[in-house]
């Protein structure tokens, strides 16, 4: 994650503040071309975090969602506040995974020991890609904190749709895009299975057996490169 440049916070507005404001001026700044990803809902959606987000919604008097995390406002539109001079579009991205039924979530169908042990993933990932250009969305915190809830139930439309038809609408000026995913180097096997090495380390708890076999495929790596 560190070398991703990912930034670390509490969930905390007045412990994460600080954070947020050194980095965003320092993006601002920078002349280097920036993707900013953020996900405005804060974790994944599990069957926990939705009913969490049903009781929010029942006490503020919200609109709740189906398949989808009411969004937190606050990181977002500072993000946007602050690059505003220095960025022209917010893209929305909305992800659907194949395998999946409405009322099920990915993280219980698709976990880390299934993907590596059993074969289980999904077979294709749909996304659905929106532009939003910056000027255009609104500045005042309560009139963005709107705008987002109305793109977010536009999001979980979308995500009726995906479990209905098994896939996103399509815009009227273009066509879906598939997008072939394989391996540009052996190097990518070996690195998958270096990471599940350390996940066994750490999930089963046999450093014995793990370090037998980080020896054996160090070397095994080593030799490759």
């Amino acid at each position: 994650m560190q070398f991703f440049k990912f930034i670390f916070l509490k969930r905390s507005w007045d412990a994460d503040k600080n954070v947020l404001t050194k980095t965003m001026n320092r993006l601002a700044d920078s002349k280097e071309p920036l993707w900013l990803l953020i996900f405005p809902e804060g974790t994944v959606v599990s069957k926990s975090a939705r009913q969490k987000s049903k009781c929010y919604s029942e006490k503020n008097g919200l609109s709740d969602h189906e398949h989808l995390l009411l969004p937190r406002s606050t990181g977002l539109h500072f993000c946007t506040k602050a690059l505003r001079k220095s960025v022209d579009y917010i893209y929305d991205f909305t992800i659907g995974f194949e395998g999946i039924s409405a009322g099920e979530f990915p993280e219980d169908i698709y976990t880390l020991r299934g993907i590596y042990l059993s074969g289980k993933y999904p077979r294709n990932v749909h996304i659905h890609i929106r532009k939003f250009l910056i000027s255009e969305i609104p500045e005042e915190e309560e009139k963005f904190t709107e705008w987002l809830r109305q793109r977010w139930m536009e999001k979980d439309a979308l995500m009726a749709e995906f479990y209905t038809k098994g896939k996103f609408p399509s815009f009227e000026s273009s066509s879906p895009k598939i997008i072939p995913l394989k391996l540009n180097s052996i190097f990518e096997l070996a690195n998958m299975w270096y990471f599940m090495i350390m996940f066994v380390s750490m999930f089963y708890n046999v450093p014995y057996f793990t370090n037998i076999l980080f020896d054996k495929f160090s070397k095994l790596y080593l030799n490759m490169m």
